[in-house]
């Protein structure tokens, strides 16, 4: 019988570590960065990081690392896939990003970018 008290104190300790943990992510700024909708320049045509051959092996998938910013002016590093192309350069990136990676992203113009993502991106 002493078996559970002791599972409800576990249980009681796990919880608060959870809430805890999940509190200071949120206020070492993790906030954003687990998931955000975030804006981007373009990336320049050839500066990618990487790319690797696509499923079909009939072209080529473009992974670039760019500077992005939320809508508050937080800047963060974000992973971009372009799949079967490279990135042409010409005006913005919308994207919702989860960690350091953009899971979507969508062509946008520049006012329509987060006027604090341009601004912090000196854009």
């Amino acid at each position: 019988m002493r078996r559970k008290p002791l599972a409800a104190a576990v249980l009681a300790l796990l919880a608060a570590a959870l809430v805890l943990g999940g509190s200071a992510l949120l206020d070492a700024g993790w906030g954003p960065a687990l998931r955000s909708v975030a804006g981007a320049p373009a990336p320049e045509p050839g500066s990618h990081a990487s790319s690797y051959a696509d499923a079909t092996g009939a072209g080529a998938n473009y992974v670039y690392l760019v500077e992005a910013a939320d809508a508050v002016g937080n800047v963060r590093e974000l992973q971009l896939i372009f799949f079967g192309r490279e990135s042409d350069g010409e005006g913005w990136l919308e994207i919702e990003a989860r960690g350091g990676s953009g899971v979507r992203y969508r062509a946008c113009d520049a006012d329509e970018a987060p006027a604090a993502a341009r601004g912090a991106l000196g854009r």
